[in-house]
């Protein structure tokens, strides 16, 4: 592929931009299309039920074990998601360690962390029976706490990718009798060689972290823009367009605290777009049951509806009316956050606006909210600025994969590279791509 403008991926960011961009089938409730609600989760509490702190488990598999980390903002009033790594080879010593994953998604996000121990520090040895023990490991800790099953990010380092993608080969077994939806919104490969294909899985976040000083060690600079390749062109197809490809020209073979930070930021978007919020199985009544599985499957219009005629009904219970009271405000809390991401992308992502925003329109339905994002996106295609973003974002995802020639830039690339950043916005995913891209020149 040429480096030039393409004629057609221009063409197709035009009509992306007049058509408000391609989703995916929707729900009912006119939020983005889920799989069905998990069977009742296998485990059964075990000791470790409520526990607090960090702690070491065993699995059923002599010599894989995790450990577990709750965060002080989780409580039963506080219900958390889930926050999985696999470490690379031969560095399941650090397991015990949750210190930048507590900083940048376990604190700030209330995510139970989970990281895999594999006391023979090969990934590659039984990689079968390590992502059986990582799916063991979720089921427990989904049995002991009160986990929103579908909200969380998996992340792996190095070759912690082998166990990654063998278990969203078989997400569909962490509940008895799947499928079941997966546990995950957002995913990150930090230096990770995950080799498998990565399209058809459910719509979520991409980080994929490569160091300039790592390019050719264990075929990591192939693997890496691979998979950047592949969501890409997923993403021209109507796929999630959160996808970075965070290339560190002067980063070795290393989690930086730069690559954590840029990863929670996608999962912070990713997490409104696609994460339920609600645990279910504290509104057993028929009557809240209805408005939180509306909530969870995004249809915030439509829940925010039904729990104001709810309200309204002089004959319900008070109990349950007490109930619907407190999902409401957690309804509008979320309304509140998708509208202040949509305002933020406003001002430094105009791709990420357009997709994001078409997704939170869906789920506002006919709250009286959805005027205002409706309206913020008339705006943004108005600005000057918005086509050209647009198209250029599409020529990057088109050409990434021929940008690079053996860890360097390919020739020609600067010039495309130094158009792409000027016209992306420098705050923009595509604008940072480009930036850190230019970086890899020949010295």
């Amino acid at each position: 592929m040429t480096l030039g403008t393409r004629i057609a991926a221009v063409a197709l960011a035009c009509l992306l931009a007049a058509a408000g961009w391609m989703l995916g089938p929707a729900a009912p409730g006119g939020a983005p299309a889920k799989p069905p609600a998990p069977p009742p989760v296998e485990k059964q509490p075990g000791p470790n039920k409520g526990r607090t702190g960090t702690y070491e488990c065993k699995t059923s598999r002599d010599g894989y074990n995790y450990y577990v980390c709750v965060p002080k903002t989780y409580s039963d009033a506080s219900p958390a998601g889930l926050h999985l790594f696999f470490h690379g080879q031969g560095s399941g010593g650090s397991a015990p360690n949750f210190g930048q994953w507590a900083k940048y998604f376990l604190e700030p996000y209330n995510l139970i962390g989970i990281n895999m121990q594999y006391t023979d520090g090969d990934n590659a040895k039984d990689t079968s029976g390590k992502t059986e023990a990582a799916i063991e490991a979720i089921r427990q800790t989904v049995a002991d706490y009160k986990i929103i099953l579908g909200r969380g990010a998996v992340g792996s380092f190095s070759g912690g990718g082998l166990p990654h993608e063998k278990l969203f080969e078989k997400f569909g077994k962490f509940a008895p009798g799947g499928p079941s939806p997966c546990p995950f919104n957002h995913s990150a490969l930090y230096d990770s060689n995950y080799w498998a294909d990565v399209t058809g899985l459910p719509p979520m976040s991409w980080f994929i972290g490569l160091g300039g000083k790592e390019w050719n060690m264990a075929g990591l600079g192939a693997s890496q823009t691979r998979k950047a390749d592949q969501l890409f062109g997923a993403a021209l197809k109507g796929g999630c367009a959160d996808i970075y490809l965070k290339v560190a020209s002067d980063k070795g073979h290393e989690i930086s605290d730069a690559d954590l930070r840029d990863s929670a930021r996608q999962f912070r978007r990713s997490d409104l777009a696609f994460a339920p919020f609600l645990y279910e199985r504290d509104y057993p009544e028929p009557q809240a049951a209805v408005i939180v599985r509306l909530a969870n499957t995004l249809a915030l219009g439509r829940a925010a509806a039904s729990a104001d005629r709810l309200l309204a009904d002089a004959k319900a219970d008070e109990k349950v009316k007490a109930k619907a009271e407190a999902v409401k405000k957690k309804i509008e809390d979320r309304i509140g956050a998708v509208t202040a991401l949509a305002k933020e992308l406003a001002d430094a992502d105009l791709v990420l606006l357009t997709y994001y925003g078409n997704i939170f329109v869906q789920q506002l339905g006919p709250h009286p909210r959805a005027k205002d994002m409706k309206d913020l996106l008339a705006q943004a295609k108005k600005q000057p600025t918005y086509a050209p973003a647009l198209a250029t974002c599409a020529n990057l995802w088109t050409n990434s994969k021929s940008v690079f020639q053996s860890g360097r830039l390919a020739a020609g690339a600067a010039k495309f590279l130094e158009d792409a950043k000027a016209k992306s916005g420098e705050n923009s995913l595509a604008g940072k791509m480009a930036a850190e891209f230019l970086l890899m020149q020949e010295p």
